[in-house]
């Protein structure tokens, strides 16, 4: 990544993703994405900013990198615009309410669900995940601490909270009164 790549906005999310749609059929592939991070507040939850890349988990593999490829010469977009180095980040529990963002009668393009991603930014509990918890907190209508914590070994039974990650929950949540 560097400081001249293009930013993805919700405009340019869309065009890449139905780039990528037509390229798929195409090629007579049907393909799944479901994308976290970034690139899921901006098209699910409304969050008006734009992210460097696409941290996603695809199926099938191969083709939807080869024609991710072909969308980033197209649109003048870094090569790992889509990528999945992020995925080990997600959590190993079925994400059954994960939204759908984007369809093409060959790409369906889901985000993280609220519970998914609250989980994701309270285990990360960096600076800039901080914005990021207040929408999702919001958006799932919580009240407490004690409901992040309780989301995040729902969804990540093997993790733990540090104190300090606990200790920002809690700051998010006075920020808010």
């Amino acid at each position: 990544m560097n400081e001249s790549d293009p930013l993805l906005d919700r405009e340019l999310l869309g065009q890449a993703f139905a780039a990528l749609g037509q390229r798929l059929e195409r090629h007579n592939v049907r393909a799944d994405i479901y994308v976290f991070g970034g690139a899921a507040m901006i098209l699910a939850y409304g969050v008006d900013r734009a992210t460097r890349d696409v941290d996603a988990v695809f199926n099938p593999d191969g083709p939807v990198l080869e024609a991710a490829a072909e969308v980033a010469e197209a649109l003048a977009l870094p090569r790992w615009w889509l990528n999945s180095q992020a995925s080990v980040y997600l959590s190993t529990a079925e994400d059954g309410d994960a939204p759908p963002v984007f369809d093409h009668p060959f790409l369906r393009v889901q985000a993280a669900s609220p519970r998914h991603l609250v989980a994701m930014k309270a285990l990360a509990a960096r600076a800039q995940d901080r914005e990021d918890l207040h929408v999702l907190i919001d958006h799932l209508g919580l009240t407490s601490p004690q409901e992040v914590f309780a989301i995040v070994q729902e969804v990540f039974p093997e993790e733990r909270l540090s104190a300090r990650k606990q200790l920002v929950i809690e700051d998010v949540f006075h920020a808010r009164e």
